[in-house]
């Protein structure tokens, strides 16, 4: 009769497969107690399955939802015109004029991103409303909240961007948000 001893492999075995059924039980375990704590409280103002009416006709965004979106969507446009300089820069094979009109096109993307945030951040704190500016090199766009836009917001709007830019005051354009 063979006497069977056991070897290091099967110890080895042995060990790994104990290991992993205690690292199983410790999760589950650890799972369970925290999923019991966070069960929510039944309550039994609704009932499931009742109707519940939704207003589908209104799609339209909010007016923070409008500047969240606006924003992000300069941002967006920003992002594409700073990588695609970034790409221009980097390229070996473009001429030294092409790549220093890369450069300075990106410094002024750079500036024109600073003053439209000074000047959004100017607009909220003294008028205390959300805007979006877009400044562009020979205009700049200002978009306010609705029933925001009067002769002294105007007024202050006009001195804030003819403080920040050398724009002349006709190439403002105030928009209220409809």
């Amino acid at each position: 009769m063979k006497s069977r001893i056991i070897g290091k492999k099967q110890l080895l075995s042995l060990s790994l497969v104990l290991a992993l059924g205690l690292s199983v039980y410790v999760n589950w375990y650890y799972t369970n107690q925290h999923a019991e704590s966070e069960k929510p409280e039944v309550t039994n103002t609704h009932n499931l399955g009742d109707a519940q009416l939704v207003n589908s006709s209104n799609t339209e965004l909010s007016e923070d939802g409008y500047f969240v979106d606006a924003k992000l969507n300069r941002t967006k446009a920003h992002d594409n015109s700073i990588k695609h300089l970034e790409d221009i820069i980097a390229d070996k094979n473009n001429d030294k004029e092409t790549v220093s009109l890369a450069k300075n096109k990106l410094v002024n993307i750079s500036e024109q991103i600073k003053i439209e945030t000074d000047i959004e951040n100017l607009i909220k704190a003294q008028l205390k409303n959300e805007c979006v500016v877009t400044y562009n090199v020979d205009s700049i766009e200002v978009i306010m909240p609705q029933k925001t836009v009067n002769e002294k917001s105007i007024i202050k709007i006009k001195d804030i961007i003819l403080a920040k830019t050398s724009l002349e005051s006709d190439k403002i354009l105030i928009i209220e948000l409809k």
